[in-house]
């Protein structure tokens, strides 16, 4: 019964869906996304990379074995390699999101799939089914433990992510249903992350926590490491310590047979996910006539809600840029390409045009919008011009958003590794069923 503490029973459900899936139960169009959401999330990585908390954490954690470290020629163990990964993915803030979760699927699933895959030469298909369980997994765990966490301050993608890397590093190791739960459990107490620290190096880090945590959670638990398996829902459990003291189980039971990773969110800007309806609507209204040499306000109007998120008055920063619904619109308007991950490097928020541009926006909020809903009012000499901007449903085409997303993993990778690399890795992920071994998928990205 809703806002009763649910008697533990969650963890049992995802097993019984989840703990022994096989490829061929997974539909065509859930195998063609997850494909997508993991070419976005390598050319992510890639470009991530390069940036400097991708730098520091390699030199003061990478070390010696047998798991590669994307965009380099170096290499790791299973759990560093996870977490120096996970934390390049989520870098630049420019890999999927889902409005199931509430946080980022791929971000801190796949580094784990991947590190685990690697380690014990699992082949592509393994590893593409693992990371679906792991997707799926979190985002019903993400559905039932409700907005009230995410509100209260919790990092989605990190809190709710660690049990979806459990249980895909989980489904790769074949645990059995004590030992399942037994990883659920070790993943509960291993739940964090701040959204303090949006506009920070370490909401990136985050993810890689996540996939780190969640990875060791499984291997302790394959060794007989034991656990509350009801740790998530039960009595002083996740729910009840972080979250609003229940599970909302009719949720999942609504969602029914439906697949989660079907609902993955694409960003084709830079920046938090919350900015780019405002963008969106914003760069209409260029294209349609308004001249931005003429603009005197920008009004923009979203859910307060998001204001914990992206709401930063005055960022100084690229990182803080992101997380700015009026720096993402200052630099939109001063002729920036926020599709572009440059942009959002410290100088482009700093030139003294886009701080002008930044004094006109004004922030306005009405509680009746979705969180990834904006409406945008621009003041002219010639009149107000408005425009609405939405970006919380999945495509429809899911053809049309391949090449789109294609187009962006080049846009990312090809600096990296080079056109002729960029091409045979952005191949080999288009048909993971046919690769044999993990690692040599990886060999491509180093």
């Amino acid at each position: 019964m809703k806002g009763v503490a649910a008697v533990s029973t969650l963890t049992d459900r995802l097993w019984e869906r989840f703990g022994r899936l096989t490829i061929d139960q997974i539909p065509t169009d859930v195998l063609a996304v997850a494909h997508q959401c993991i070419l976005d999330w390598f050319g992510c990585a890639l470009a991530g990379s390069r940036e400097p908390l991708s730098q520091i954490l390699r030199e003061e954690l990478a070390g010696d074995g047998v798991c590669s470290l994307i965009g380099t020629d170096r290499r790791t163990d299973p759990a560093r390699a996870a977490l120096i990964n996970g934390a390049a993915g989520h870098a630049l803030d420019f890999d999927d999101s889902s409005a199931v979760m509430l946080g980022h699927p791929s971000a801190p699933v796949l580094p784990a799939v991947l590190a685990a895959a690697e380690r014990d030469a699992r082949s592509g298909a393994d590893a593409l089914t693992a990371y679906i369980v792991g997707v799926e997994v979190q985002s019903r765990i993400g559905m039932a433990i409700g907005d009230e966490h995410y509100a209260k301050g919790w990092h989605t993608t990190s809190t709710v992510g660690v049990l979806g890397s459990a249980a895909a590093v989980g489904w790769l190791l074949g645990l059995d249903e004590e030992a399942y739960g037994a990883a659920m459990g070790i993943a509960a107490s291993s739940s964090s992350g701040l959204k303090a620290n949006f506009g920070t190096m370490t909401k990136p880090l985050h993810a890689g926590q996540a996939a780190e945590r969640g990875l060791l959670a499984a291997r302790l638990a394959s060794g007989g490491f034991t656990a509350g398996r009801d740790a998530v829902d039960g009595s002083q459990g996740l729910a009840q310590a972080a979250g609003s003291g229940w599970l909302d189980l009719d949720r999942i039971e609504e969602w029914g047979d439906r697949w989660a990773t079907t609902q993955a969110l694409f960003k084709y800007h830079a920046a938090c996910h919350c900015t780019h309806a405002g963008l969106e609507a914003t760069r209409s209204l260029l294209t349609n006539g308004v001249d931005a040499g003429e603009i005197e306000r920008i009004t923009l109007i979203v859910n307060p809600s998001i204001l914990d998120m992206c709401g930063i008055p005055e960022p100084v920063t690229g990182l803080e840029a992101k997380f700015s619904l009026r720096g993402t619109q200052a630099l939109l308007v001063a002729g920036a390409d926020t599709t572009a991950a440059a942009t959002f490097d410290d100088g482009p928020i700093n030139r003294p045009d886009v701080q002008a541009i930044l004094r006109k926006v004004v922030i306005e909020t009405d509680d009746t919008l979705g969180d990834l809903a904006t409406r945008v009012e621009v003041l002219t000499p010639g009149g107000v011009h408005r425009a609405a901007g939405d970006v919380s449903r999945p495509a429809y085409d899911i053809g049309a958003q391949g090449e789109l997303l294609r187009t962006k993993f080049n846009a990312l990778a090809v600096p990296v590794l080079g056109e002729t690399a960029a091409t045979a890795l952005a191949e080999r992920l288009s048909d993971l069923i046919a690769v044999a071994e993990v690692g040599d998928l990886l060999a491509l990205s180093r």
